[in-house]
């Protein structure tokens, strides 16, 4: 699969017209892709935008990529736990909550007719499950949430990077099947 058919396939999405009373779960736009793909699908995101907004459909974008180290290099902690980078995990929840925190925000400010790009999904790989993210978000999208994906998915079961098990999730898949 190219880039231009998941273009295509989110081009296809976007010609469906939009329920106010979607359930939160078909909020949620999953566009995934082969790992391979990743640089290539971020560095044509504005034709994504470009597609979403000759839909009529505002756009915006919150990259998860550089999250982690904005904040753990604002840590008064930083300095102790790079000599002792095993402790990290202990103040993983805290970088959990704070990243719900500023989704949620990002969320607020788009409109029912607006869609949020999430980019840098695999960043989170070993630090949080991109599946919690959008479990404690989903109440909050007012429009849609489309996450870039680099991974798989098949029968509603997303793994990120082919790596890590599978978790199955109602959100939209974008193209709806390998062969799209």
């Amino acid at each position: 699969m190219s880039v231009e058919d998941l273009l295509a396939a989110f081009r296809a999405r976007l010609s469906v017209p939009w329920r106010s009373d979607e359930a939160a779960a078909g909020r949620v736009w999953m566009l995934w892709y082969d790992k391979a793909l990743e640089r290539r699908v971020r560095g044509r995101l504005a034709e994504f935008r470009l597609a979403a907004e000759q839909a009529g459909k505002g756009w915006q974008e919150f990259d998860l990529a550089p999250e982690f180290g904005k904040w753990v290099a604002a840590q008064t902690w930083f300095e102790r736990a790079a000599k002792r980078p095993a402790t990290l995990g202990t103040v993983l929840p805290d970088f959990e909550e704070r990243l719900i925190h500023e989704l949620r925000g990002r969320l607020s400010q788009c409109g029912p007719d607006g869609i949020l790009a999430l980019t840098g999904s695999a960043s989170l790989f070993g630090l949080m499950r991109v599946s919690t993210l959008i479990g404690k978000v989903a109440d909050a999208i007012p429009g849609r949430l489309l996450v870039t994906f680099p991974g798989t998915h098949q029968a509603g079961i997303y793994r990120l990077l082919d790596a890590r098990d599978g978790w199955s999730y109602l959100a939209v898949p974008i193209p709806s099947s390998p062969t799209a």
